[in-house]
């Protein structure tokens, strides 16, 4: 179950942005730092499967140029207003016969109103242009552009912003029911029933203001700068020094009329086409895939003695979300400063005494590794964590199959846009079927994705807004997996 605030932004993106171009905000604490012109680095170590990658530098493009009035002006449309209502039961049971007997049953409803008054803020294509005219870069450069182009970091621009336009309380609750019996035909005397719930009640005050979801361009600074309104994923922010380099050897080249521009454009056109029709035979699925087994390498290469070091820090971090949060956020910073990290106690100090050289600077590779793991598990949410902790405790090592599981059902599903019912393959189906006590551990880390589960084969109906949450949980087994079991 996402928390209370990242459901009403994502309801709100559904119904705004059928294209997907605005990016719903995850986190309340940073909702009034995406207005229009704020600038934006992307993070160290991101997914764009699960995560908003974009870090606010508190910046605004107005803090880069050139003094000058009128102010440029944000255009306001007209109010909107959302009533989201979710009021739903889903039923389902299960029951596996052998030597041991299982049945399980349970209901689950969910019940979620907020009621959103918002208004959309954006800049006009006219606006840009007239700022590009007009309003020259500041010299000298503030230091954090200074420190951007020396890293080669790419800069970006909040192009549009819906903010609310009235405080809004948002609520969102979760009543689970089941019941079920097992009995061993074997052993007469072992039999049992038992009944149990779980309620969920999440609630949250968005302020007046707060940005729910945002869209950005990149910001180019070279010769002159300029936003580009259209995707190009070839042109950086700032020119990379080799490229300048060969420019200006070329233009030398070209004043003494040894060599035209033009005559370099069929090699690069050649190599680019390559490489985009490369690019565009991987699906999306092989990409999160190939993305996530390269980021788990660092900690699979570690001993043993590490991983059990830094799995057992896990398992206290797991218990306590705003430690994980303010630990991602330090390892982020680290990385992206290059500043050492003062010496800390308790979990987060064992954590970071594993991811640093005998120097105590961070051991690169291997901090984002671990800081990339922190990202997939902080993108679930708490009832998760403690799922994951349980699976984490477990003498029976059943991480590998779960990790398949999740992988099958992304590969079925992972450009489905409706809702839509579907099976798992038999071996898969035997995994499940087999696991009695962990059946429930399976279908709750699912379910709280947004999966829905039901009937006696068990039976799963895809809802294409769980993906990033199944994406974070793929992304979480599989790094988990890296330090839980032996290669």
């Amino acid at each position: 179950m996402a928390s209370a605030f990242e459901w009403a932004t994502k309801n709100v993106v559904r119904e705004l942005s059928r294209g997907r171009e605005l990016i719903p905000v995850d986190s309340l604490n940073s909702s009034s730092r995406f207005s229009p012109y704020s600038l934006l680095r992307k993070k160290t170590k991101s997914s764009l499967f699960w995560r908003s990658q974009y870090v606010c530098l508190n910046l605004t493009l107005k803090d880069i140029l050139d003094p000058s009035s009128p102010e440029p002006e944000v255009t306001q449309h007209g109010l909107v207003l959302f009533i989201i209502e979710v009021d739903g039961k889903v039923s389902g049971s299960m029951e596996v016969k052998d030597s041991v007997e299982v049945k399980f049953s349970g209901q689950t409803s969910q019940s979620n109103r907020t009621v959103l008054e918002v208004k959309t803020l954006s800049v006009s294509p006219n606006t840009w242009d007239c700022l590009q005219k007009e309003r020259k870069l500041k010299t000298p450069e503030p230091s954090i552009i200074q420190q951007l182009r020396k890293r080669g970091e790419n800069l970006y621009v909040v192009t549009e912003a819906v903010k609310t336009q009235k405080e809004t309380i948002v609520k969102s609750s979760r009543n689970k029911e089941g019941f079920g019996k097992i009995s061993i035909p074997v052993v007469s005397c072992v039999q049992g029933e038992g009944q149990g719930g779980l309620n969920t009640m999440k609630t949250v005050t968005v302020p007046e203001g707060s940005v729910l979801a945002f869209q950005v361009a990149k910001l180019i600074i070279q010769d002159h700068w300029e936003v580009l309104l259209l995707p190009d994923k070839d042109k950086k922010t700032f020119e990379p020094k080799a490229l300048a380099l060969r420019k200006h050897k070329l233009s030398a080249w070209n004043s003494f009329g040894f060599l035209q521009s033009k005559t370099m454009s069929p090699f690069w056109g050649a190599f680019g086409g390559a490489v985009m029709k490369d690019f565009n035979t991987v699906t999306d699925f092989e990409q999160l895939q190939a993305e996530v087994e390269k980021e788990q390498r660092p900690l699979a290469m570690l001993d043993r003695k590490q991983q059990q070091s830094l799995l057992q820090a896990l398992l206290g971090l797991l218990q306590s979300e705003q430690d994980m949060l303010d630990l991602e956020d330090m390892l982020e910073e680290s990385l992206y400063s290059g500043e050492p990290l003062e010496k800390v106690e308790s979990i987060t100090g064992n954590v970071l005494s594993n991811l640093q050289d005998q120097n105590g600077q961070l051991v690169e590779k291997l901090a984002g590794s671990f800081l990339y793991l922190l990202g997939a598990l902080n993108a679930l949410n708490e009832r998760q964590h403690q799922l994951l902790i349980q699976l984490l405790q477990k003498k029976e090592k059943i991480l590998s199959q779960e990790v398949e599981l999740v992988k099958e059902i992304l590969k079925e599903n992972f450009n489905q846009t409706e809702e839509k019912p579907f099976s798992l393959p038999s071996k898969l189906l035997s995994f499940v079927r087999s696991q009695d006590k962990n059946l429930t551990l399976t279908y709750d880390l699912l379910d709280e994705c947004g999966l829905r589960i039901s009937g006696d084969e068990p039976q799963f109906t895809w809802n294409p807004s769980a993906l990033n949450s199944v994406c974070a949980l793929y992304g979480s087994l599989v790094m988990l997996q890296a330090l839980n079991e032996v290669c």
